[in-house]
């Protein structure tokens, strides 16, 4: 009779628990209990120019792509060459269509007879390759020997690398100094990606005295520029107040310039900023814009809260089938919390049919993710053998992976599973510790547990 006591209160009736529907927060960086993913670096950068800020290894393909653009060739080619049969024509055009086709051997021919005439330009594009070992092997210090003439000879891109070599120290020794003194010769000369350099350099004290007015000054002077991730770094601090005065509304300008520049999180950021009114108006219909373009660009966060912004009808008509269909998207980019919703949704039937199959595949990839909330859920459906195949050795492992996480219904079920013997021996003590570990995290039901063991004299 008491094995039947305990089963009166053992589990509770799955279909009456309702959807808990996660909406963007007040903070930028929480949604949900999930961590935004716009990291701040600890040197206060977030843009990553080919990894050539002071410390980091030397610029690679994105910083060297970007100088590419300003100048792939010699702009004026000199007299001697432009008479030079093989290069007939345009060799800038025929050194453009040489790097679209990957084609680095002829890149490097090209090129290496402009450098060897002593033409700036030549010499950086030798660089370059040298540097990534496009056309020839990797050679840093033949990297360093042709952008050290390249910039001597006052080419800015090559100037910006050569900082970037002195403050990794490859192709030669670290020098702080010299990186410095490239950097600021790179930064009058309009290059952005040296700006935001300095900026770090002096927000660290890396070869200069840290000076965190004149690191703001060169951010700003990046972000200006168009350095999408400094902007959207320089949006982030001022909305939070991180090295700067908090101003929410400098921050949202700062944002809105990586939208513009085409940065996706940018547009995620501005949904967030939209949903709560953080350095705008409050504006549903704006968030839903935002959020749905950012969606559509494969951003799993912006996918959540559109899916969350159908089910609860938050700036556009309540959809249930969109909500479903966002969840899925987010889930399958591993969103953890849309996976857990998408089992409730099949488990109850929300703008679906009922799927207990489907329920319990989207419970086990969050449980399996660690969501304590799935694991108690997946243990329910192993208990109950909806979706699946009664199983309480499977329940019980389940019940105690979510219980480790202190989420007292999970302990409660502990307990039970102990009293009634189910999925292993049955053991009162035991369960009786679990019932008071439930009880004092709030559990009713442990609580009422509890009083029954007592009247039992247990």
């Amino acid at each position: 009779m008491r094995k039947h006591i305990y089963l009166a209160f053992l589990f509770p009736t799955l279909l009456a628990l309702s959807l808990p529907v996660f909406t963007v927060q007040a903070q930028p960086h929480i949604h949900g209990d999930r961590p935004h993913t716009h990291p701040l670096p600890a040197q206060g950068i977030g843009h990553k120019h080919g990894n050539t800020a002071p410390g980091r290894a030397v610029g690679g393909q994105q910083a060297v792509q970007q100088q590419r653009q300003q100048q792939r060739a010699p702009a004026k080619p000199n007299n001697r060459v432009n008479n030079n049969r093989a290069l007939a024509g345009n060799p800038n055009a025929e050194l453009k269509q040489a790097y679209e086709r990957k084609n680095y051997k002829r890149v490097f021919q090209i090129a290496s007879k402009f450098a060897k005439q002593g033409d700036p330009s030549g010499q950086f594009v030798l660089g370059q390759l040298a540097l990534l070992g496009q056309g020839q092997k990797k050679n840093p210090k033949m990297a360093f020997n042709w952008l050290n003439k390249s910039a001597t000879g006052g080419h800015q891109g090559a100037q910006y690398l050569l900082g970037s070599l002195y403050a990794t120290g490859t192709g030669t020794r670290k020098n702080l100094g010299q990186a410095h003194k490239y950097y600021q010769l790179a930064a009058r000369a309009g290059v952005p990606d040296a700006m935001a350099s300095l900026g770090v350099m002096y927000e660290n004290g890396q070869g200069v005295k840290k000076h965190m007015p004149t690191a703001l000054k060169y951010y700003e002077q990046a972000a200006n520029k168009g350095v999408t991730n400094v902007q959207l770094m320089m949006g982030e601090r001022y909305i939070k107040g991180v090295g700067v005065k908090k101003n929410p509304a400098k921050g949202y300008k700062f944002v809105k310039m990586a939208h513009n520049s085409g940065a996706p999180q940018a547009t995620y950021l501005l949904g967030v900023l939209n949903a709560n009114g953080i350095g705008t108006r409050k504006s549903p219909q704006h968030a839903f814009k935002y959020l749905s373009a950012a969606a559509k660009r494969n951003i799993p966060d912006a996918q959540y809260d559109l899916a969350s912004s159908y089910a609860q009808g938050i700036g556009t008509k309540k959809n249930m089938g969109q909500a479903i269909n966002w969840y899925k998207k987010a889930g399958n980019n591993g969103v953890v919390v849309a996976q857990h919703n998408l089992g409730l949704i099949y488990l109850q039937g929300l703008g679906t049919r009922k799927n207990p199959k489907e329920a319990f595949n989207w419970f086990n990839k969050a449980a399996r993710k660690g969501h304590p909330v799935s694991q108690y859920f997946l243990g329910d459906l192993y208990v109950d053998g909806v979706g699946v195949g009664k199983n309480h050795k499977q329940a019980l492992s389940w019940y105690k992976k979510a219980a480790a996480k202190k989420f007292p219904a999970a302990e409660y079920s502990v307990g039970a599973m102990y009293a009634n013997g189910y999925g292993t021996k049955k053991n009162m003590q035991v369960a009786k510790q679990w019932f008071q570990k439930a009880s004092k995290n709030g559990s009713k039901k442990a609580t009422n547990a509890l009083a029954v063991l007592k009247k039992n004299g247990i």
